[in-house]
């Protein structure tokens, strides 16, 4: 059972720490993360956004930019020295400790191009929405309930010039669930690695990794272990991983 939480200090909470995170990065990434901006704004949407009714909340965050050196044994190989990685996040839920109502809707989008936009990839993470019944009409492929996969629409710039490569769908890679600040983790971990390490010894940047990650990834890791605590009966942790027995 979740413990009960007011959903006015609860938006305040959320929408506090992303100030907190915007001011991190400001200090300490600006030259990688130029324009905080859409973190700012996306603390105040937080602080009134009731996207299901007064016991929810939401944000999203719009066109957060990076720029970032290319890393080596990039295909082609003549895309210049730095790299643009622009993602988009966003995330609605209920006001609870429990992961199945904190997060009702998540969709977050990684897309790369050189300096022209000549070259562009496309990565999308996000909760796989089911109807009110617990249907999505039985997909024949591994449906993770958090998951990434390669490509999407963000592609479409492209115009169907892709060269050689097949683009599918699948496969729909598991992932646990993410705030804003665990995404951005994840984006500099593999686009600004130095960056990244350097971040990840400041004291106010691990803080708030430690809470995102008690809130979500927690949580996430604890289901997955019960599959194998509890007798395997769990139709939420089937949903996290299809491929369990």
């Amino acid at each position: 059972m979740s413990k009960k939480i007011k959903p006015d200090s609860f938006r305040k909470q959320i929408a506090s720490e992303l100030r907190l995170l915007g001011g991190v990065l400001n200090r300490n990434v600006s030259d990688v993360c130029f324009d905080t901006g859409p973190i700012t704004q996306a603390a105040n949407m937080c602080g009134i956004s009731k996207p299901y009714g007064p016991e929810s909340w939401g944000y999203q965050v719009d066109d957060l930019r990076f720029r970032v050196k290319t890393p080596q044994k990039v295909i082609p190989s003549t895309v210049g020295d730095y790299l643009h990685v622009m993602m988009n996040f966003k995330i609605q839920g209920k006001c609870s400790s429990d992961l199945t109502d904190l997060i009702k809707l998540l969709e977050f989008s990684i897309v790369v191009t050189n300096e022209d936009k000549s070259y562009l990839s496309s990565w999308h993470f996000d909760k796989h929405l089911v109807s009110d019944d617990g249907g999505d009409g039985d997909p024949e492929d591994a449906h993770p309930l958090y998951h990434f996969q390669y490509g999407g629409k963000n592609l479409g710039p492209l115009g169907g010039n892709h060269g050689g490569i097949l683009i599918m769908p699948s496969p729909r890679i598991g992932h646990p669930p993410m705030d804003v600040v665990l995404a951005i983790d994840f984006v500099l971990s593999n686009f600004a690695g130095i960056h990244w390490k350097g971040l990840r010894e400041q004291p106010d940047y691990r803080t708030r990794l430690v809470e995102a990650q008690g809130k979500y990834l927690r949580p996430y890791v604890e289901s997955m272990l019960s599959w194998w605590n509890t007798g395997r009966e769990s139709d939420f942790v089937k949903s996290l991983w299809p491929h369990l027995i």
